[in-house]
């Protein structure tokens, strides 16, 4: 009877074994990817939550209020460190996300889903100053129009001409978006244009040029031999 019992254990033991997952040697391409995605977690946006306020008023307020980092956090996320300004452009970016206000009255529950989205894409863009702070918030509600008029766009029970509206609004929308994203690129690099020098050219006398040269600026990096 023992012997039976022994054996069964063994056998599941080797089933179990079987099954073991082999892990495979990352390459080093791997490691940095998941090493990038390490790093990126670590960087939590600001959560904002329901607060009680006045009567007949909509309140909102840090989850974590006792956090002592929260004006270097905020600063960081909006590209300022005035709280006015930063409370004026997260209050004019989440009234672009759909639900948040209507006709009539203000979702508080939306709203700090809303604000709470913003904080995750602005603590991502990262945006160094004002004039970024204001392209980034514009971004985030022009995304939120494109997004709405793509989703209108699909809904059955409209004319053709109404389907085509809101094709044609989507499509701008998206060709803004793309645009302020050049402009965010060429500010925060002054404008620069680089061409990468591929080969190496020996004039007369042994001279060579070899590294990055600006076409729109000084001179990035050279190496004479």
């Amino acid at each position: 009877m023992n012997t039976d019992k022994r054996k069964t254990n063994e056998d599941n033991s080797q089933r179990s074994n079987s099954k073991e997952v082999v892990k495979k040697e990352l390459t080093e391409e791997e490691k940095a990817r998941i090493e990038e995605y390490h790093q990126r977690a670590e960087v939590k946006p600001i959560k904002f939550k329901k607060a009680k306020g006045e009567p007949g008023t909509m309140a909102i307020g840090f989850q974590d209020p006792e956090d002592e980092l929260l004006p270097a956090k905020m600063s960081e996320a909006l590209g300022t460190a005035d709280p006015d300004l930063q409370g004026h452009l997260l209050d004019q970016v989440i009234q672009t996300f759909r639900g948040v206000v209507s006709a009539d009255s203000s979702d508080q529950d939306k709203t700090v889903e809303a604000v709470n989205r913003t904080m995750a894409i602005l603590t991502g863009v990262q945006p160094r100053d004002e004039i970024e702070s204001m392209l980034a918030v514009q971004m985030i509600g022009v995304h939120n129009m494109a997004m709405e008029t793509m989703r209108l766009a699909i809904l059955g029970g409209q004319t053709f001409e109404g389907k085509q509206s809101n094709i044609n609004y989507a499509t701008k929308m998206l060709r803004t978006f793309m645009g302020q994203m050049e402009t965010l690129k060429r500010y925060r690099t002054g404008g620069e244009q680089k061409m990468i020098v591929e080969h190496v050219h020996v004039n007369e006398g042994g001279q060579a040029v070899v590294g990055t040269v600006n076409t729109g600026g000084r001179e990035n990096s050279q190496s004479r031999g």
